[in-house]
């Protein structure tokens, strides 16, 4: 393993120590001060508009579940479901989600109208 692949190892943990408030910080930037890394002094607060995983496609799909819409109409829904995000990046993020769960299979598009491939057939939620 290189030792910059270590360093960042460690840059990450401490990270992850701060934020989430977790015991170990003398370990780590004893590890670090051996290793002659200057750990910053100060950590950036997280991003309050981070993706979780799964959480956009269970949104569009949620939105879909409701009737066929536009693009426009997805993102206004997911838009009231995640105020925090600007409407630049949940109109990108709407439109990747769409993108990945066609390709899926999950869905499909008809002119400007996205459906969920499940209303098609409802006793397959079930």
């Amino acid at each position: 393993m290189q030792d910059r692949t270590i360093d960042n190892a460690l840059l990450a943990l401490r990270k992850q120590i701060i934020r989430d408030d977790l015991g170990g910080m003398d370990h780590v930037e004893a590890l670090l001060q051996m290793r002659g890394v200057d750990a910053p002094r100060v950590m950036p607060p997280k991003r309050k508009d981070v993706a979780r995983r799964g959480h956009m496609t269970a949104l569009v799909l949620r939105a879909l579940g409701e009737g066929g819409k536009t693009l426009r109409e997805v993102v206004s829904y997911v838009c009231q479901n995640r105020p925090e995000l600007p409407y630049t990046a949940s109109y990108k993020r709407t439109g990747q989600a769409l993108a990945n769960l066609k390709k899926r299979g999950l869905v499909r598009r008809e002119g400007r109208v996205w459906l969920s491939k499940a209303a098609d057939h409802p006793a397959a939620t079930t």
